[in-house]
């Protein structure tokens, strides 16, 4: 729960400033995301290590037209590691689609702060070195080995630059083995300023 805690602390502090915004940026209407990042586990649990691993994505945005608001949906993967002393290392993957939705604040012609939320399924599986007698060991309440579906949820934050990168901060709050922040850098294509 503290994570989640804190991405909506720094949503917030994004946001705070952005009533006095003049008027909403013109920007085109649809805008495409590819982007690959960064993944840590958000608790050792009952595991010795947690070990960084990697993520994929792509998203569809619509952008409205009156709101600085964007719609849209995402499909993205992760794998990442951790290890124990007694059984070795335990990988975990998990497969996301969710609807996306960002609010976008303090637009300029250079840089575009957002901060949103995203909903949607997780599909998981989680695998680890058989132990000598053929079991699988259970690990704070879950069994590796097998696929599982989780509901998920993703506050995320971040920063566009050029209309055409963004970093990208968010948390996956799923299945408890499974959850884990990602840090992302993602190339955009269409959006930005009508001309």
């Amino acid at each position: 729960m503290k994570p989640i805690v804190c991405l909506l602390t720094m949503f917030w502090a994004f946001t705070v400033n952005a009533q006095n915004m003049a008027s909403v940026a013109e920007v085109r209407r649809f805008e495409g995301e590819i982007g690959v990042g960064l993944v840590f586990g958000a608790d050792k649990l009952d595991f010795d290590r947690n070990q960084l691993g990697a993520s994929l994505h792509a998203e569809v945005r619509y952008n409205l037209r009156r709101l600085p608001l964007d719609v849209g949906i995402q499909v993205g993967g992760t794998i990442f590691h951790r290890e124990s002393d007694y059984a070795g290392q335990l990988k975990f993957r998990s497969w996301n689609i969710m609807a996306v939705t960002d609010y976008n604040f303090r637009q300029t012609k250079k840089i575009s702060f957002f901060g949103g939320l995203g909903l949607g399924y997780a599909s998981l599986g989680a695998s680890a070195p058989v132990s000598f007698d053929g079991s699988q060991p259970n690990w704070g309440g879950f069994v590796t080995g097998r696929k599982d579906g989780s509901f998920c949820v993703m506050p995320r934050v971040g920063v566009e630059f050029f209309h055409h990168l963004r970093v990208t901060l968010d948390y996956k709050w799923q299945e408890k083995a499974n959850r884990h922040f990602d840090v992302s850098i993602g190339v955009v294509f269409g959006g930005g300023r009508k001309k």
